[in-house]
């Protein structure tokens, strides 16, 4: 009569094991943190640009990458031909580092393949605009622009945050 109960138990206890295996295999695949596939590397010209409006002081990029928003266009009035999520780390004048996020809109076109980002034409001119997007990216740069239809909740500029190597 042990017998049975005995398998019945060791039956229970596969399934639990079983079923923690899989609990955990889900909450990797949700909680997954790798680069997106679709991350572009930032000139640094591009980098050293967003950072010389800095009136709190020089600030000094450390890592700077962008996704594609293929969405802000349908969003704005008088759209862009391309808008980018610019995420970057950089130090401040204390010497803290802090990430912060903006918005280009931009007429150049699309990079190349394995070609980073890069502005060559004005900025806040009709050829291309800068909006600060994050509470940081506001504190510690002067790019007031209000006409990048992107918000920081947006769920691309979390995919963006994805893209900035992790410490």
């Amino acid at each position: 009569m042990d017998r049975p109960k005995r398998t019945s138990v060791y039956a229970v206890m596969a399934l639990a094991v079983a079923a923690v295996a899989t609990a955990a295999l889900v909450a990797a695949v949700v909680s997954d943190v790798r680069k997106p596939d679709d991350c572009l590397r930032v000139d640094d010209t591009l980098a050293t640009l967003i950072a010389a409006r800095s009136p709190a002081g020089p600030i000094t990029p450390q890592a700077t990458n962008a996704v594609d928003d293929p969405f802000a266009r349908s969003r704005q009035s008088v759209p862009y031909s391309n808008y980018y999520i610019i995420v970057m780390r950089f130090q401040t004048p204390d010497g803290s580092t802090v990430d912060g996020v903006w918005g280009l809109g931009t007429n150049a076109p699309k990079p190349e393949r394995g070609q980073p980002l890069s502005q060559h034409e004005p900025v806040d001119d009709r050829a291309g605009s800068l909006a600060a997007l994050s509470p940081t990216a506001v504190q510690w740069t002067d790019w007031p622009n209000q006409d990048i239809p992107i918000q920081d909740s947006d769920p691309l500029v979390q995919k963006a945050r994805k893209c900035l190597p992790h410490n």
